[in-house]
């Protein structure tokens, strides 16, 4: 799983936190370039894509 975020509309606090809450699912990487975050990720999961969205969607849920 390969996301590349751009940090004037996502928090750098809330891309932590949804990290954070599925470390335990997803092994991720976080890099900071330039105005981006750029986020790769790997799972043993079946479904890579859902979680993926999900994932964004955690992200969407907690910016305040």
């Amino acid at each position: 799983m390969t996301i590349k975020l751009n940090k004037e509309i996502y928090p750098k606090k809330s891309v932590l936190k949804a990290v954070n809450a599925y470390k335990k699912i997803v092994n991720f990487n976080l890099k900071i370039k330039n105005k981006y975050f750029l986020i790769s990720g790997k799972t043993e999961e079946k479904n890579k894509e859902l979680i993926k969205d999900e994932f964004l969607n955690f992200i969407l849920g907690i910016i305040k």
